[in-house]
């Protein structure tokens, strides 16, 4: 079973590359919704030259996805509170004529509810259900779909790390937010080595046509908190389970991610709960899971490694448990 790590800068040295790759790790995850084109082909060396060929290299092209961008300073909000956000604060800053009046808006992974309370060509108004605070390249899922199929898949951003991963063979690429067939077969004319391609399951469209969209063969992923916050939380448990049974029955290579082990950013041992759903998660036969906070910014990347790989030795021998877990 493949672990995928999120790279964040501060792991990024020969010292704990290797010590990543000892604990078991086997896939590199460069995001491209945080990390600049330039960015990006400099780690994607880096972590080929560390790794010495111990670890393949994962892009995740952003897609889609609609973000902030360029805010000096994070917007702090209390509850009943409104802000305005401006089209040159957007990635995409045709949404200020896509949203309506009365849109709900659901950010930091499903945290914060906001309503779109005016809007008009270059600038949406918004009130808060809650206090919190919104930063740059956060982002806004609305509760109405807005993507419609003449929606661009790739933005400018997408363009530049293509013309990175072609020219330097990545060897899994990440398609964020797919919710179309044309879609998929954009992606696969831009991307030389289209067997790259990692689907992500992350939207209601795509929850809602994944018999049409997965073909036997392909690779996809299953990230649970972007698609909660299309769905909603309550139904991510059977949206998997139906997920997965149906990339068996395909022979599709099935990953799982989000908060495996969330509580492992800040402390070196995961609750029982993470403990107890990550053993009936390796159960279920998946070709992997996919740390994100866990490894970018967490304090024990290495540890939580090797409480999966811990579990998954469990899985394997069933009734044998080893003497000494890690601390």
């Amino acid at each position: 079973m493949d672990i995928i790590g999120t790279i964040g800068p501060s792991i990024l040295t020969q010292e704990k590359i290797t010590a990543l790759i000892d604990a078991g790790l086997t896939i590199f995850r460069v995001n491209g919704a945080h990390t600049p084109p330039e960015a990006a082909a400099a780690m994607i060396e880096q972590l080929r030259s560390y790794g010495a060929g111990r670890a393949r290299v994962m892009v995740d092209l952003p897609t889609n996805k609609v973000r902030t961008k360029d805010l000096s300073e994070p917007i702090v909000f209390d509850a009943g509170g409104l802000f305005r956000l401006h089209a040159y604060q957007l990635n995409y800053p045709g949404l200020c004529r896509v949203a309506r009046v009365g849109d709900e808006v659901i950010v930091n992974n499903g945290v914060n509810h906001l309503r779109v309370t005016d809007a008009s060509a270059d600038s949406i108004e918004l009130r808060a259900d809650a206090p919190g605070k919104l930063g740059s390249n956060r982002g806004l899922i609305f509760a109405r779909e807005i993507h419609t199929p003449d929606f661009p898949l790739f933005f400018e951003r997408d363009r530049e790390l293509i013309a990175v991963i072609n020219e330097l063979g990545v060897e899994l690429v990440g398609l964020s937010y797919l919710r179309y067939g044309h879609e998929k077969e954009e992606a696969q004319r831009l991307i030389e080595d289209a067997d790259s391609l990692v689907y992500k399951i992350e939207t209601r469209q795509a929850f809602q046509d994944f018999e049409r969209l997965i073909a036997p063969g392909d690779k996809i992923l299953i990230d649970r908190g972007d698609l909660a916050g299309e769905i909603g939380l309550v139904h991510i448990p059977h949206a998997q389970d139906r997920i997965v049974r149906f990339a068996h029955r395909q022979r599709v290579e099935v990953y799982l991610a989000t908060q495996f082990l969330a509580s492992m950013e800040t402390s070196p041992v995961p609750h029982i709960a993470e403990v107890c759903a990550l053993y009936e998660t390796i159960k279920l036969g998946i070709s992997g899971l996919q740390l994100s906070e866990e490894t970018a910014v967490g304090h024990f990347p290495e540890k939580a490694v090797r409480w999966i790989r811990d579990i998954e030795n469990v899985v394997v021998n069933e009734g044998r448990l080893a003497i000494g877990a890690p601390v």
